[in-house]
């Protein structure tokens, strides 16, 4: 009897996992993995779409800063268009000029924009600085 009673202690009193638990954690498993899975696709397109604002507003600053160190004479020549080697790596990239009257006879409103396409959307960046006759800080 000692021999039986020796062989049913060391059978192992746990139970394995059953298919409902097994079914039941793959599912949370998926779920977890689709929430994350998205939050990086997100994440990504955000990075994508922030670093072309950067390079819009990077162009049109340097836009800016090429029209401001010239002759005010010649900014009034300017046409409506710039180009700019960095807007072929934005889809459709392009580049306008605007001129308009300042408030003085001597000072007119540059307004420099870039546009492009994201995802089906068109993008715009603007900036927008005022020229005198003077320059910058001269007085």
């Amino acid at each position: 009897m000692n021999v039986v009673k020796a062989i049913q202690n060391q059978k192992n009193p746990q139970k394995g996992f059953s298919l409902i638990e097994v079914l039941i954690a793959i599912f949370i498993l998926g779920i977890v993995s689709v929430t994350l899975i998205s939050v990086f696709i997100y994440g990504f397109n955000v990075v994508f779409k922030t670093r072309q604002v950067f390079m819009a507003t990077q162009i049109a600053q340097e836009e800016v800063e090429l029209v401001r160190n010239m002759n005010y004479d010649d900014i009034l020549l300017l046409g409506s268009t710039y180009t700019h080697d960095s807007l072929s790596e934005l889809v459709n990239g392009a580049g306008a000029l605007s001129i308009e009257s300042g408030p003085g006879d001597d000072i007119k409103k540059l307004t420099v924009s870039v546009t492009w396409d994201y995802q089906g959307t068109n993008m715009r960046k603007d900036v927008v600085t005022f020229v005198t006759r003077e320059g910058v800080n001269k007085k």
